[in-house]
């Protein structure tokens, strides 16, 4: 979210539905994230949770894993007429959706739901559980965006070559995705369709040279292609180049949010 409205810089706005931990930060979330200028008016509060939390570990060479831990991720209404009125409100009026899997299935579900009812694009990046995506879901993303060993986790398939890469995407699209692209780090990105590799995009030269943290990478990427598609760019030269910047940017800068691009850095 904060990816996406750095990256709109006002021209639209950006709306996140969340669950707020009952701790301080959750306070210091909510302060980033409306500083950032981003809507958080559909977002609830669970007073005896924290707020989820990822620790994340880096290697010498800039390479993130991550740990997350659920905490209010985890406990959204169990009434099913608040969900899907929530999502219904935040699917109306928006050019894109994007998902991801720290939340419950059911949530995703209910979002996924309400976005298509509207017209609503979906992206869905399946990083954040390692389970299978469920098949509702998996049918109604627009763009499924594993990087590359969520895609080998996903399909239990190698995907070391470009080959093995494409042979994996295809297998998703085989189980009901319609568009996959994959991001491969220093090796670009790929778009998978029915057809095949639809397109095929190399990377892009990382600021000063030096992958210094590749947290938040594909986030940046992810939330770019969400621009982009609103823009009505995605799929051209100028859409995908706009994901693969921000993706470099993100991995020039030590952190999180701190390594999100703005539209002119990107």
């Amino acid at each position: 979210a904060v990816a996406a409205a750095r990256l709109v810089a006002g021209s639209r706005p950006v709306k996140f539905v969340c669950q707020f931990g009952g701790d301080a930060h959750a306070s210091m979330l909510e302060q980033e994230l409306v500083a950032t200028g981003v809507d958080v008016s559909l977002g609830g509060r669970h007073p005896d949770l924290p707020s989820g939390t990822g620790f994340v570990m880096l290697s010498p060479g800039g390479e993130a894993s991550s740990v997350v831990v659920g905490g209010a991720n985890s406990a959204w209404p169990e009434n099913d007429d608040e969900l899907v009125s929530t999502m219904v409100r935040a699917a109306r009026g928006a050019a894109v959706m994007l998902l991801q899997r720290e939340v419950p299935d059911r949530v995703n579900l209910a979002a996924a739901a309400a976005a298509k009812i509207a017209g609503v694009p979906i992206v869905l990046d399946t990083g954040g559980v390692d389970a299978p995506v469920p098949t509702a879901l998996l049918e109604a993303a627009d763009y499924l965006c594993p990087n590359e060993s969520e895609l080998a986790r996903l399909t239990d398939l190698p995907t070391r070559t470009e080959d093995e890469v494409a042979a994996a995407g295809r297998a998703l699209v085989a189980r009901g995705a319609r568009r996959v692209i994959v991001t491969l780090g220093e090796r670009g990105a790929v778009a998978i369709g029915e057809e095949g590799v639809l397109a095929r995009y190399p990377p892009v030269a990382v600021p000063g040279g030096r992958v210094v943290d590749g947290t938040a990478a594909g986030d940046a990427f992810r939330a770019a292609l969400g621009v982009a598609i609103a823009e009505g760019i995605e799929g051209t030269e100028r859409g995908m180049a706009l994901a693969s910047a921000a993706g470099a940017y993100a991995v020039s800068v030590a952190g999180a949010v701190p390594s999100l691009p703005t539209r002119d850095a990107a």
